[in-house]
């Protein structure tokens, strides 16, 4: 049998390199021609006889086990029945069968297949964990779970941006997943949008290439949609029994022998895996015990970014709403964004330069107040907009990131990290969620390819050897847009008012840093076609002609009609004097996913 596997494809050359482990277990067997008496001499003699092929086959198992992969089951169980001459003992044959047994039992057990799939566990159920979950599901030979620390999804967060990066990987994932987001989406980028002098109250340079380098590759526009839409759609889209809620994973340990991941969790539970990924936020616990690193505070690894941003949201009716998806207010060491964001609604976010540690005031009434004073001067419209935010609605927090980690990787053997967990970064180009998405959907890709459990580790590197440099770069230009704004941009000097404006001392007026921000006007779109252009680059589906735009307009009607329902009914409220009761029942965002973490 071994004679005639050797030659026959991967089955025979599995037989040529168990050759020499072999040769030594027959080489130890009795032969079968002797005469049955010689086995049956004196006690030694037949323990000895007894003993060496068992000792023999043991010597060879280590060999032989590690060389067995799952297109050598078959070769093993041929190659091991020499193990079992005729002539031997029972002893001898109970031996030889239970080693055969454990041989190919084990050869099975680092087989992946649709009967023996490959375990996948990911700790944080966020947009970015359910996202890869749901891409991981589609694949036949992995199973997935998902262990989130909330004890239940409840509906909290603001609009979550999602590029035209994010949109073809949603759709290459699943059709079905990318129709239902349309009924919740509305579109931003196919509208104007740009940066705006905060002084004069006028565009300062458009953002055309947020819809040129969309139409270049045939994608659908940037838009938003409520994160708890998007949540409760990514939990109804995977299997049921996937999420596990009220699980917060505190660490692993990695079991010898290709065995997988054994998941430590709060509750003093463990979970068993054979791939366990990290997406639990920048606070990471799996990040810190793969890089030995505290998961939060000045031995995390993240920095302050110089940033405190406070945001909020309302229902809100400018002249320009369905003209404009967003503005960048911009001016000396602040800036003010806002974005449509659908159903009536506007959603601003005022970014500070503050020193860490800085007291922000707590109170919301306070926060409003702090927020429109920070913004003295600036457009009304900034001002209007603030102050028919409800101000429960307003909520800050400080912003951190942390540099690309060329010289860590993401992986450790069957561990990885994805999301913000290893490449957090500033919200300017409203990436971060969208990375996130690539990394899910850059694990599917590798682990659908896996076979046996023993490749896993190679495959998480390779993971993140594919997708460092691409998130590195995004990192790079967001917190490059963000040290722009805070330390460079001010107020640009305007020709036509001369050497000094009329909005007061050192408001405009001709000085260097006034002039080059006039002039930089003129090199920026080239920057922004560049930039919009590599951040829409990966994108594993496109739409064929007119497909987009019979999608768009399909959202943007829609988008229209809810927005008039939203302002009509907040009329009547208002006439009828419930406004300011409705209004206090609408919790902050921020505050609500920090009450949900704890």
């Amino acid at each position: 049998q071994v004679e005639a596997a050797q030659g026959q494809g991967s089955e025979g050359s599995v037989a040529m390199e168990l050759s020499p482990a072999f040769a030594s277990i027959r080489s130890a067997t009795p032969s079968r021609a002797g005469p049955i008496s010689k086995q049956r001499g004196a006690v030694g003699e037949s323990v000895a006889q007894v003993h060496a092929p068992t000792a023999a086959l043991s010597a060879g198992r280590q060999s032989v086990e590690s060389s067995i992969g799952a297109s050598g089951v078959a070769a093993a169980a041929a190659l091991l029945a020499l193990a079992a001459p005729l002539g031997t003992s029972r002893r001898q044959r109970g031996a030889g069968a239970r080693l055969r047994a454990r041989i190919v039992r084990n050869a099975r057990s680092d087989e992946v297949s649709e009967e023996n799939p490959l375990r996948v566990l990911i700790a944080g159920g966020g947009v970015g964990g359910l996202m890869a979950a749901k891409a991981l599901c589609k694949v036949p030979t992995l199973k997935v779970s998902i262990m989130e620390q909330a004890e239940e999804f409840a509906r909290f967060g603001g609009p979550i941006q999602l590029a035209s990066n994010a949109l073809s990987v949603i759709r290459d994932i699943d059709k079905d997943l990318f129709e239902k987001l349309m009924t919740k989406f509305s579109f931003t980028g196919c509208r104007k949008n740009g940066l705006v002098d905060a002084l004069r109250t006028e565009w300062f340079c458009p953002f055309d290439a947020m819809t040129t380098a969309a139409d270049a590759s045939n994608l659908p526009y940037t838009g938003v949609v409520d994160r708890p839409d998007l949540q409760e759609l990514l939990v109804s889209e995977i299997p049921k029994g996937t999420l596990e809620n009220a699980k917060r994973v505190i660490g692993y340990t990695i079991l010898p022998d290709n065995e997988g991941v054994k998941v430590h969790l709060e509750d003093g539970t463990d979970k068993e895996c054979d791939v366990f990924i990290g997406a639990d936020g920048i606070w990471s616990k799996t990040r810190a015990q793969m890089w030995n690193e505290e998961s939060k505070g000045p031995g995390s690894g993240c920095v302050y970014s110089g940033y405190t941003v406070f945001a909020g949201e309302t229902v809100y009716e400018p002249e320009d709403y369905f003209d404009i998806g967003y503005k960048v207010y911009m001016g000396p060491k602040k800036y003010f964004v806002t974005s449509d964001v659908g159903r009536g609604r506007i959603q601003w976010y005022a970014f500070l330069g503050v020193p860490e540690g800085t007291e922000i005031p707590v109170d919301s009434a306070e926060k409003k107040a702090y927020v429109i004073s920070a913004f003295n001067g600036w457009s009304s419209q900034i001002n209007d907009l603030v102050d028919a935010t409800p101000q429960q609605c307003i909520e800050d927090r400080a912003l951190y990131d942390r540099p690309p980690s060329f010289f860590k990787s993401w992986a450790d053997g069957p561990v990885c990290l994805m999301g913000d967990a290893c490449h957090p970064m500033m919200p300017n180009l409203g990436q971060g969620g969208c990375q996130a998405m690539e990394d899910g959907y850059v694990l599917m890709q590798k682990l659908k390819e896996v076979r046996r459990r023993s490749e896993v580790p190679d495959v998480l590197q390779d993971y993140y050897r594919t997708r460092i440099f691409r998130t590195a770069t995004v990192q790079w230009l967001s917190r490059l847009a963000s040290d722009l704004l805070l330390d460079t941009f001010t107020f640009p000097w305007k020709p036509s008012e001369g050497l000094r404006a009329p909005h007061g001392p050192g408001l405009g007026d001709f000085n260097i840093n006034a002039v080059l921000i006039h002039y930089l006007r003129f090199v920026l779109p080239a920057i922004f076609n560049a930039q919009f252009t590599f951040l829409y680059s990966m994108h594993p589906f496109t739409w064929k002609d007119g497909e987009v735009k019979k999608i768009v307009q399909d959202v943007m009607d829609r988008h229209r009609e809810d927005a008039h329902k939203a302002w009509t009914l907040r009329a009547e409220r208002v006439k009828a004097g419930t406004a300011d009761e409705d209004d206090a029942n609408m919790p902050s965002f921020f505050a609500a996913v920090a009450a949900s973490a704890k």
